[in-house]
């Protein structure tokens, strides 16, 4: 039993994805617009594609 918690456990943790802030994305344009991109393919609303989102608000209103 406590091997099935422990692949189950690694699973989750495996696939989550690496979150990215606001101040992540206006360091690395490159990204930014590589994951706005798939977020809108995608139509994606995930904490990533939020933060981009603002990062790319905060990038045009300067």
């Amino acid at each position: 039993m406590k091997y099935a918690f422990v692949v189950l456990s690694a699973l989750v943790l495996w696939s989550c994805e690496q979150t990215k802030t606001q101040d992540y994305y206006i360091s690395h344009p490159a990204e930014l617009a590589a994951d706005l991109a798939e977020c809108q393919r995608a139509g994606k609303n995930t904490f990533n594609c939020n933060e981009a989102a603002k990062a790319k608000f905060m990038i045009e209103r300067k």
